[in-house]
């Protein structure tokens, strides 16, 4: 019986040394967080841009491009981002309160970028929403000749939201105010341009 009870009492005592050991021992380094960022192979931060990406010529508007939208490559978005948006807008223009270019969202989770030429057309896989011309296609950076190269932001933002839960047509204060709250990143390239 003593030895039994013995036993009982050894191996007790060893389960309780294995337990604080476990609850002593180092936990193992947390994997460092993906950074969210955006890349382009055509368009560079800090860069004037092709004019290959500018607005096009227009009978009362030169912008002096082809506008072609840029393509964009995004990587390290947080781990529950349920959509992305694309806008791109030129801090400077209307002469102060800035002006939207391309407004773009509903871009699925699963995406890592779009090809050159998207927003181009309202293709399927997102949905448009409205810029300064009342259209839901990029329309490339056009600064007037007379102006300081204006900066022009593309700007992807990992959101919270369902791809479709935004209906379409959303002007860029419509689309920021739906989304309010529900921003988890946003990275961006930043580039120049006037008109030739």
């Amino acid at each position: 019986m003593q030895s039994i009870l013995k036993s009982t009492i050894t191996a007790g005592v060893m389960a309780l040394g294995a337990t604080q050991a476990f609850a002593q021992a180092p936990a193992a380094p947390a994997a460092p967080a993906a950074i969210f960022a955006v890349t382009s192979s055509a368009i560079k931060d800090g860069t004037t841009i092709d004019k290959k990406y500018a607005g096009p010529n227009l009978p009362n508007m030169n912008c002096g491009g082809d506008n072609v939208s840029p393509p964009l490559q995004w990587s390290g978005a947080p781990a529950n981002t349920k959509s992305f948006a694309v806008l791109v807008f030129d801090f400077e223009g209307g002469r102060g309160p800035g002006v939207s270019h391309w407004v773009s969202y509903g871009w699925g989770p699963e995406a890592t970028g779009i090809p050159e030429g998207a927003g181009n057309k309202e293709a399927a896989g997102y949905r448009a929403g409205s810029n300064m011309r009342n259209s839901g296609e990029y329309f490339g950076p056009c600064a007037p000749a007379t102006d300081s190269p204006h900066h022009y932001i593309y700007s992807v933002y990992a959101l919270d939201v369902p791809k479709d839960e935004l209906p379409a047509g959303l002007k860029r204060d419509e689309f920021l105010e739906k989304v309010k709250g529900r921003i988890l990143n946003l990275v961006s390239i930043v580039t120049t341009y006037k008109r030739p």
